[in-house]
């Protein structure tokens, strides 16, 4: 008879919250070593939030840029006439803007983190 392989997250609740189900689950067969490591990459390639809003805020408006976004960017400055528009809607839309950033950038690390365990 197999053992049972335990599932368990090694990682802090804040940072599991935030990650989607789909990475929690695959972190969850993870040894906690390997846990670690992605934890690392993810604190190193994700965006913050007040980062972002300083961005927008203080840097002309340069949050799309921040966000790896730079087509988007571009096509804000271009349109100078709605860029006032834009910017308001933005300031409520960041919140979600970061979070899909940093949702993608996790399915990016466990992905490779995957690869090279393999």
């Amino acid at each position: 008879m197999h053992k049972e392989q335990e599932h368990k997250l090694y990682i802090q609740s804040s940072i599991a919250r935030s990650l989607p189900a789909m990475v929690r689950n695959e972190l969850s067969t993870l040894s906690a070593q390997k846990q670690e490591e992605f934890v690392e990459e993810y604190k190193r390639k994700q965006k913050s939030l007040a980062v972002a809003y300083g961005c927008l805020l203080l840097l002309f408006a340069s949050h799309y840029g921040y966000l790896k976004r730079r087509w988007m960017q571009r096509l804000f400055w271009l349109t100078w006439w709605w860029i006032v528009v834009w910017w308001f809607i933005d300031i409520f839309r960041l919140p979600w803007m970061v979070a899909e950033y940093n949702k993608d950038i996790a399915i990016e690390v466990m992905r490779n983190l995957k690869t090279i365990s393999h």
